[in-house]
């Protein structure tokens, strides 16, 4: 991946509308945007807080469509929790009358087939999702997760339990492709960063359920597993509540040349919303379709993903979807109780809801404060820790951590929540990124296949980790650390800025090969054409009172 360095004030002459408001005069200012081709929301000038506001209706939607991710939160959370509970293990255990264990191939399989649930889906969701709808693909997921839970609620074996961790990890792959997209297409570009990662935010509070639950489950009825895969409907019920009230995202529509439907979607969002334009906004979605598939030349596929800037923006999110691995997911999500079980901490589901506690306190940070203070810095930042404190934590290993020090113990258990806050704050830019970098007509196919290398990673990772957590106990993070330092040199040289730009705005920044570290203070061509509509039309904080 090469850089071409341009001076970030360089641009095509012929993109230059600097004198547009001084050249309209007052008969042309109705419908005079046509003719300079607005590619970036007026509303891009509001602040995050009136953003939120006049918006609510779509932030609503948005939350309406995460619901499916307490159900993802809760089926990471349970599957590294429930393989220390005694009636599990008495249930799915080997050794006949004397003491059972679980089979470890089993334990291993279980995790890596959530894994290739996902790659199941991946084959055919960014057909699907082009051809029938984002909405239709929420519908999709439903299925496999309904599925999935009644493989948890009757499975008397290891192998109808590998089944049920197959039809989730395919619900989930859904959503996980399926939903950032959906929320980049509808949300201002004003708060998209907080929006798309708030999804970390039902994850999380699925994952402190579960993890919660399962500590309970364990002093007081240590037999009964099911107690917590039961509670799993109350989610999956809430899902299909919810997404049947959704509208379809109007981009998905603008890409099949069907404007009416798309100005009815965008009424459903946004019809709340006072003097809201909709010819404006419907002709920026068009021209910005327009112009990607003009770059394209033919029909998308996905051998695009891997031509011109495409490929840098193809690579440059899978580089973030296997830093996700790397990092240590498996450790400090997947095998957390199995973990600090053997570290020798003597309450290790304690210690999850803690570590669950911290990720749900940095998700909501995160999304906070992300189209507030920007991504790039924070998330390498993060992914610089994430390396010093893998390093720190097998080093924890001479102090005693794993022989009852309590001292050592409390200091693993202390360095663990610092790391699983940083990893968090990395984990949901990967995510971000998937949605926003990809250009409009490649991001649903682009999805898949970053996702793809990720469940790869987590398949290796999955198996690799247990053994290697027996074998080296703490000092297994030494190897993930390895892996994590050149991901994060690469990371600080390719992850760029994307607070408030628009679609075409990460498009053109993309052609004209600005570097990363310069996109925070490059003036678009987009930013310009803006900015001389508001000469014309007035700013919209001025006009918008819903």
């Amino acid at each position: 991946m090469t850089e071409t360095t341009t001076n970030p004030s360089e641009k095509p002459r012929e993109a230059h509308l600097d004198n547009v408001g001084a050249e309209l005069d007052d008969t042309g200012k109705a419908g005079a945007y046509e003719s300079y081709g607005l590619v970036k929301s007026r509303y891009d000038e509001l602040s995050i807080p009136r953003t939120l506001w006049v918006f609510r209706r779509a932030v609503l939607v948005s939350l309406a469509v995460y619901t499916g991710y307490v159900c993802e939160g809760f089926e990471l959370g349970a599957g590294g929790s429930i393989i220390a509970n005694a009636g599990f293990i008495k249930q799915f255990g080997e050794g006949g009358k004397g003491v059972q264990a679980l089979n470890p191939t089993w334990v291993s399989s279980w995790s890596a087939l959530l894994n290739v649930g996902q790659i199941v889906t991946f084959t055919h969701i960014a057909w699907f999702a082009d051809k029938f709808g984002r909405k239709t693909s929420f519908y999709l997921a439903w299925i496999w997760l309904v599925v999935g839970c009644v493989f948890l609620n009757t499975a008397k074996s290891p192998s109808v339990w590998a089944l049920a961790k197959l039809c989730n990890g395919a619900g989930i792959g859904v959503l996980q492709i399926t939903c950032q997209v959906y929320i980049m297409e509808i949300v201002p570009n004003r708060i998209r960063g907080g929006m798309v990662t708030f999804q970390a935010v039902w994850s999380n509070i699925g994952g402190i359920i579960v993890a919660v639950m399962m500590q309970q489950l364990n002093q007081k009825h240590p037999d009964d597993y099911l107690l917590a895969m039961r509670l799993l409907w109350i989610p999956v019920g809430l899902m299909i509540i919810f997404w049947v009230f959704v509208p379809e995202s109007p981009w998905f529509h603008a890409r099949h040349g069907n404007k009416e439907k798309a100005l009815k979607a965008m009424k459903q969002l946004y019809g709340n919303v006072e003097g809201y334009d909709f010819e404006e906004e419907y002709g920026i979605i068009e021209r910005t379709i327009e112009h990607e598939r003009e770059v394209l030349q033919e029909a998308p596929s996905y051998v695009h993903i891997f031509k011109g800037v495409n490929l840098k923006r193809t690579l440059t999110v899978m580089i973030l979807a296997i830093s996700q691995q790397i990092a240590g997911l498996a450790i400090i999500s997947t095998y957390s109780t199995y973990f600090f079980s053997l570290a020798g901490l003597k309450d290790p589901f304690l210690c999850t809801v803690i570590l669950s506690c911290c990720n749900l306190l940095a998700v909501l940070l995160w999304s906070l404060s992300t189209d507030k203070l920007g991504r790039r810095t924070i998330i390498n930042s993060c992914e610089t820790f994430v390396c010093m404190v893998l390093f720190t934590v097998g080093g924890l290993y001479w102090t005693g951590a794993t022989k009852g020090n309590e001292a050592g113990g409390t200091a693993l258990l202390v360095i663990c929540c610092l790391w699983t806050f940083s990893f968090q704050i990395v984990g949901m830019s990967y995510y971000l990124f998937s949605a926003e970098l990809p250009s409009a007509l490649l991001r649903i196919k682009t999805g898949p296949f970053t996702f793809l290398s990720n469940s790869i990673m987590g398949i290796a990772t999955c198996y690799a980790t247990p053994p290697m957590l027996l074998a080296l106990s703490v000092k297994a993070a030494f190897v993930y650390g390895a892996f994590s330092v050149p991901v994060c040199v690469v990371m600080w040289l390719y992850i760029p800025e994307t607070k408030g730009r628009s679609a075409a705005e990460i498009d053109e920044l993309y052609e004209r090969k600005i570097p990363a570290w310069r996109w925070k203070d490059t003036v678009t061509n987009a930013e310009e054409q803006m900015h001389a509509v508001v000469q014309v039309k007035g700013q919209v904080k001025e006009q918008v009172h819903a």
